[in-house]
């Protein structure tokens, strides 16, 4: 019975869809100055936030893959907003 159990644990994780938004977690300031570790926090927390909120680029996107890349490049918006610019890892 447990082997049964476990069998179809693992089918029913392999058939689900798994969609995964990766945000950037490098950044640096535009001016220049040194990154402030709090606020840099207090900033990703505030995007990710708004992120949360739909608005016009996620509306109406049907395909997960779209709204996951619309989710993303909203958060990239609002840390460019922010004074920050994506940096490589």
């Amino acid at each position: 019975m447990r082997a049964l159990s476990l069998i179809s644990l693992l089918l029913l994780a392999a058939c689900a869809e798994h969609h995964e938004a990766t945000l950037p977690a490098k950044w640096a300031r535009v001016d220049g100055q040194p990154v402030n570790a709090g606020l840099l926090d207090i900033d990703t927390l505030n995007c990710k936030d708004e992120m949360q909120t739909p608005d016009k680029a996620v509306q109406g996107k049907a395909d997960k893959d779209a709204y996951i890349q619309a989710m993303v490049e909203d958060f990239v918006r609002c840390m460019t907003e922010h004074g920050y610019v994506q940096t490589k890892s």
